[in-house]
């Protein structure tokens, strides 16, 4: 089952993200999505095909053979997809890999825009991504951080967040990953006062 932050959690991320903006003049900036994307079709799919299962089996024992009552059973079965989560939780594994990772890498392209959309066009920007339930991350960054920084250093970042996540939870693996991403922004994009003294 997908596990999400907690208040405490997002202050102390919010906070590591402040922390960092004393130290670099880039536009740092974290989603941490509990899912990319509904994955609505797949589960309609999975439904469908579930409660056609159980109608087969109650047809074929002749504990229910009249068809308003197969069709009731089966859309209360659909509808059970629908509305209890820790059912849609077991069948996200079910959705092609492939498909999970392509909502995942879309909805972080969105954000990125969002993010950069806001900003100056020269701001440097980062944007690092998590999908809960996909077990997604990457870090999108502008074009004057990507002249400057090899995306050698990111993935070693990304994964150091990964590695970190079972033993430290997502806020510590996030916090890391913060520090982390600071040390290699604040070289090449110091603060105004920084790059004064």
């Amino acid at each position: 089952m997908v596990t999400f932050l907690s208040q405490t959690n997002k202050d102390a991320i919010v906070a590591a993200i402040a922390e960092s903006k004393q130290t670099t003049s880039a536009e740092l900036s974290v989603v941490i999505a509990p899912a990319s994307d509904a994955y609505q079709s797949y589960f309609l799919l999975y439904a469908l095909m579930a409660s056609s299962v159980i109608d087969v089996g109650l047809w074929a024992t002749n504990t229910v053979i009249g068809f308003p009552w197969l069709l009731i059973i089966q859309l209360a079965a659909m509808a059970l997809f629908s509305f209890i989560p820790w059912l849609r939780h077991l069948c996200l594994p079910l959705v092609p890999k492939r498909i999970r990772d392509h909502r995942a890498a879309h909805r972080a392209y969105e954000e990125y825009l969002m993010v950069s959309h806001r900003a100056a066009a020269t701001t440097p920007i980062v944007l690092l991504y998590i999908s809960v339930a996909e077990r997604y991350a990457h870090i999108l960054t502008s074009r004057s951080v990507r002249e400057k920084i090899p995306n050698t250093r990111w993935e070693a970042i990304i994964n150091q967040l990964t590695a970190a996540i079972p033993t430290e939870g997502l806020q510590g693996a996030f916090i890391k990953a913060i520090g982390s991403t600071t040390e290699v922004l604040a070289p090449r994009f110091p603060t105004k006062d920084a790059a004064q003294a």
